[in-house]
């Protein structure tokens, strides 16, 4: 099994990170007050707001996976999974990685079947 290359991983981490970092601060959920708008318009800007906070809650949650990967690879436990400890294949840290969990263990996550502290 090929080894991973930390410090690329790291880099691509932290490019990740600082992507997702602007994008959420490039969004505005604010509304302008000043207007009264016509109900179309009102659903229309209600529907764009619930699905710009569906996104942001996305990026956040993914925000937190990457900090929480970079501080595995800090702490000397990046590529180990956090449930088995068992290695995490290096092509799936390669494709995800901020990967907590082996292939194996993912699976049981996904199923609700993994006891998360």
């Amino acid at each position: 099994m090929r080894k991973v290359n930390i410090k690329k991983i790291k880099e691509q981490l932290i490019a990740e990170r600082e992507a997702i970092a602007d994008k959420l601060r490039g969004k505005d959920l604010s509304v302008d007050e000043s207007e009264t708008p016509d109900p179309v318009d009102l659903a229309v800007r209600n529907y764009s707001k619930n699905v710009m906070l569906s996104v942001s809650e996305n990026e956040t949650r993914q925000l937190i996976m990457i900090n929480e990967a970079l501080d595995r690879i800090e702490d000397d436990e990046y590529g180990i999974c956090q449930n088995c400890e068992k290695k995490i294949n290096p092509k799936r840290l390669t494709a995800l990685p901020s990967a907590m969990y082996c292939i194996e263990c993912q699976a049981l996550q996904e199923q609700g079947l993994l006891d998360e502290d």
